[in-house]
């Protein structure tokens, strides 16, 4: 294709709608022919944001409205920066303004649309608690093509704890695109939980950045359970010294499904640490690539790291593709990694179907287990009962 007709097709894209980016980049190159370093896409440019609202706001939390994330573009997200520059360019918001008053939502009729929103944790509301309340957000998708963004603010020594959970229509088809930055001050705690139940005619992005200061911690519990096709991305930067990162990543795939993720932590503080664990299900003809990497900057001297992956696989045709990465520039650092992946072990079939269960009910049992285990976590017993009932309606 020349360059004349390269730039026609370009336009061609655009003016239908169409966005092409590169994702989910590998942080270190490895062989081309793996097709493993980054993932190029095309999705529909999103025209539209979903007005969101706390269904529970936790007491000393503020929502906010922004008018724009400028002071937020130095965190760097999982997904990179193509997606990051298009996050902000959709970021269309109205006059900022605080939808509470003592942690109590107000002002309601006239929240108006827009795609940027902030919660902010001040530590004297809640250092005293550590059992601090947690703020959920339902996230509820119809057909079309959407962006969010939303910035968690955890002040010094105080603590944030937000569950989101992504929604839609068994039906409705289109793009969501949600981006959340994570800035957490020193001492303070944040902990976010992601459950995605979006139906299999939808595309997921879901991007995540987050820097921590001093002693601070950012814990992640995500659960991506729906959507046709799933692109996801996490880059923590643990700043701060004795910084912590800890994620809990799941995932169960149905048939056709696509996952790719993209999951960094860079140790730039003395003695910080995380961790990774993931654990999944691959269904017939599914697909699923995890890129997890530790990076090691100079200057982390006594950091740990450690990521792990455990995957199930049931059926055929499944594409399974895993490159755990240490990136080593600092001597005095430990680093640990590993993945298992196979399919259900004779002993334990033999024993499930010795008490009267076929070998798809077993496969099942085990395999839900794996969810449900995780699902155990999430902090709202309502939004564990959509889990479960969306599980039993996948195939």
């Amino acid at each position: 294709m020349s360059t004349t007709e390269e730039y026609l097709d370009g336009l061609l894209q655009e003016t239908m709608g169409q966005k092409e980016m590169i994702v989910n980049i590998l942080p270190t190159r490895t062989w081309n022919r793996l097709g493993m370093n980054e993932s190029q896409i095309q999705i529909e440019w999103p025209e539209e944001s979903v007005l969101i609202k706390p269904e529970r706001l936790a007491a000393g939390v503020t929502w906010e409205k922004e008018i724009s994330g400028k002071e937020w573009n130095e965190i760097q997200t999982g997904m990179g920066r193509e997606y990051d520059a298009m996050a902000e360019e959709c970021g269309t918001a109205g006059a900022n303004r605080t939808d509470t008053v003592n942690g109590t939502v107000v002002a309601e009729e006239n929240a108006g649309a827009g795609s940027i929103y902030r919660l902010t944790a001040e530590a004297a509301a809640v250092l005293q608690n550590e059992n601090t309340e947690w703020t959920v957000l339902c996230v509820d998708y119809k057909n079309g093509s959407y962006q969010n963004r939303l910035f968690l603010d955890a002040k010094e020594n105080s603590r944030l704890k937000v569950l989101i959970v992504f929604r839609s229509g068994e039906d409705a088809q289109g793009t969501s695109s949600f981006q959340v930055k994570v800035h957490a001050e020193k001492n303070a705690k944040v902990q976010l939980q992601e459950v995605q139940l979006l139906g299999d005619r939808y595309t997921c992005l879901s991007d995540i950045g987050a820097s921590c200061g001093e002693n601070a911690t950012f814990e992640l519990l995500k659960l991506e359970l729906g959507a046709g096709k799933v692109y996801a991305g996490c880059l923590t930067e643990l700043e701060g010294k004795k910084s912590a990162f800890d994620a809990k990543i799941g995932y169960y795939t149905s048939v056709n499904q696509k996952l790719d993720m993209n999951y960094t932590v860079r140790h730039r503080g003395k003695k910080t640490e995380s961790m990774m664990e993931v654990s999944g299900v691959l269904q017939d003809d599914s697909s699923k690539l995890f890129r997890g990497t530790i990076d090691f900057v100079p200057g982390c001297a006594g950091a740990k790291g450690t990521e792990r992956e455990d995957v199930l696989l049931l059926g055929d045709d499944i594409v399974n593709q895993t490159i755990p990465l240490i990136l080593c520039a600092e001597e005095d650092v430990e680093g640990n990694h590993g993945a298992s992946m196979g399919d259900l072990d004779d002993a334990t079939l033999f024993y499930l179907c010795s008490r009267g269960l076929s070998r798809e009910e077993a496969e099942r049992m085990v395999a839900r287990a794996r969810i449900d285990a995780l699902n155990e976590l999430v902090a709202d017993e309502a939004v564990q009962k959509q889990v479960q009932e969306f599980m039993n309606q996948k195939r």
